[in-house]
């Protein structure tokens, strides 16, 4: 608590974020949104067709909703592809693979464009960790011009427009995700209007913000800082 004192300025990459370092260090925080490669997967995707199934692009480990997702596909009788290596503990994996039935697919690690790929055909994409700093994923998936499903909670809140590029639900229980699985409309969701919200949190706009800073208070702290 105390080394965090004498930091000129916190940068925060979620309304999320800081609103820890507030409780935490009882300091503000600049908030500036991690890059994505929006522009790159924008013209990687940009024509490819909607194929019948849901995606999660993860580390395989607890706590990003994977056990969730596979028992709730299988209710609802869904296709679902999980990108992602195994990590953290075995048991997890092993447990996972317990769990693995016709619905579906795990898809292991897979190279940049393959990834784009998966993004422009999924029907949505699954986005449900409990309490996620920010997710680059969900916002990879819209600049892919395909919408999100995610939990209610955490930056989920900041990169997902409800009703414009993705739903929100608010129950971590199988039934809850089964159901939306089972009735969810692809259509109801404009590529463009994914692709739009996605721009919001590009690579370039990240440069900008971060020479922003840098150039403007966090020097003219620093300085005073050092003559002090």
């Amino acid at each position: 608590f105390w080394s965090a004192q004498r930091v000129n300025k916190f940068i925060a990459n979620s309304k999320n974020v800081a609103q820890r370092i507030k409780k935490f260090y009882r300091l503000p925080s600049v908030i500036i949104y991690p890059p994505v490669e929006v522009k790159r997967i924008i013209a990687a995707t940009r024509n490819l067709k909607q194929k019948d199934y849901f995606l999660i692009v993860s580390r395989i480990v607890g706590a990003k909703g994977i056990e969730l997702a596979i028992k709730a596909a299988q209710k609802a009788k869904v296709k679902l592809k999980i990108v992602g290596e195994t990590a953290g503990l075995r048991w997890h994996g092993q447990k996972l693979d317990k769990l693995k039935n016709q619905w579906v697919k795990f898809c292991g690690r897979v190279d940049d464009d393959q990834l784009y790929h998966l993004y422009g055909q999924c029907r949505a994409f699954l986005a449900l960790a409990k309490d996620e700093d920010f997710g680059i994923t969900p916002v990879e998936a819209m600049a892919a011009g395909r919408p999100v499903i995610a939990y209610h909670g955490g930056g989920y809140l900041e990169t997902v427009a409800a009703g414009k590029t993705g739903r929100f639900f608010g129950k971590l229980t199988v039934e809850s995700l089964a159901e939306i699985l089972e009735t969810f409309k692809s259509e109801k969701y404009k590529p463009e209007d994914c692709r739009k919200q996605a721009k919001k949190f590009s690579k370039q706009r990240f440069k900008q913000e971060i020479k922003k800073l840098i150039n403007g208070g966090l020097n003219a702290r620093t300085t005073r800082s050092r003559n002090n």
